[in-house]
């Protein structure tokens, strides 16, 4: 059965980007929302939302994962990195942290974002630990929801604003690297509806959606898209050897601003699989990113 909207969710990363969006749109609905944070001071502004918990705590420990899960109905999943800061934080944070949301959340109904493109057999580091942690997750829990979102972006992302302040730095034209990688940008808020959507429906219960804009593009093209809106000139695309050397060299600066393995993980491109159920099955109907874009960038950005 599905999730009835007085429920009480238990939602693991809900104060990062798509987490704000979904603590807004679930809270619209009625739902009483349970956030786990390490640093709750850094995120009073949550707290005007009337029924809305703050916990500090951390989501890797199995034992605190247990007590915060009382009188919770479903818990979703949203915690995930793009890199590795040390060597193990792949497995820490995208496979073991599902197995431990299972355990601790047995008899709950389990929602898991991961990411488009997660296989087993992937070239990316960021990719096969998805898929892993996916698998883990259904082993143990085979009627959690699993949805695999494409690029997200929406106010203050790091997609559109990202380039949208970087296009001003290079006046000839913004090299993207790897430029021709199919995309399928879906907006945070649709996300966010599709797995409200998900929540609340029976017969999402074991199933695994694509979360896809409704277009597939090129990442040069979106990039030329944010330009265009911007008045900046159109971006330089990288051809994937180019991409591959900056990569490298970049993998060695404090931070890796783009590392061999992102270069991996962008090469397999972000776009949802034909046969998948996606948002439109939950009754979303996603915007396409030209759309939003008029939106999201302000007129003289």
């Amino acid at each position: 059965m599905g999730v009835r909207p007085d429920a009480r969710v238990l939602v693991l990363g809900g104060c990062g980007f798509v987490g704000r969006a979904l603590v807004r749109d679930l809270h619209g609905r009625g739902y009483r929302l349970r956030l786990v944070t390490r640093r709750p001071d850094r995120h009073r502004d949550l707290l005007v939302l009337p029924r809305l918990e703050l916990w500090e705590g951390n989501v890797h420990d199995e034992g605190f994962l247990r007590e915060a899960v009382v009188e919770v109905q479903a818990v979703v999943n949203l915690v995930g990195i793009l890199k590795e800061r040390a060597p193990g934080d792949f497995v820490r944070v995208h496979e073991e942290l599902p197995a431990r949301m299972a355990r601790a959340g047995r008899g709950r109904r389990l929602l898991q974002v991961s990411a488009a493109g997660a296989h087993a057999a992937a070239d990316s580091a960021y990719l096969r630990s998805k898929a892993r942690g996916e698998a883990r997750l259904r082993e143990l829990a085979p009627d959690a929801t699993i949805v695999r979102p494409s690029v997200i972006y929406g106010p203050g992302d790091h997609f559109v604003d990202r380039f949208r302040k970087l296009l001003p730095w290079a006046p000839w034209g913004l090299p993207v690297p790897l430029a021709e990688s199919p995309i399928a940008p879906v907006h945070v808020d649709d996300v966010a509806s599709g797995i409200a959507a998900a929540l609340a429906q029976t017969a999402a219960a074991g199933q695994s959606y694509g979360f896809c804009g409704p277009e597939v593009l090129s990442l040069g093209d979106a990039v030329a898209a944010i330009a265009a809106l911007c008045g900046r000139t159109a971006p330089r695309r990288l051809s994937p050897r180019t991409s591959l050397l900056l990569a490298r060299l970049l993998d060695h600066w404090p931070g890796a601003p783009f590392s061999v393995d992102q270069w991996r993980t962008l090469k397999a491109g972000s776009v949802c699989a034909d046969t998948a159920p996606g948002l439109r099955d939950l009754g979303i109907h996603p915007r396409p990113l030209r759309e939003a874009l008029e939106a999201l960038i302000p007129s003289h950005a």
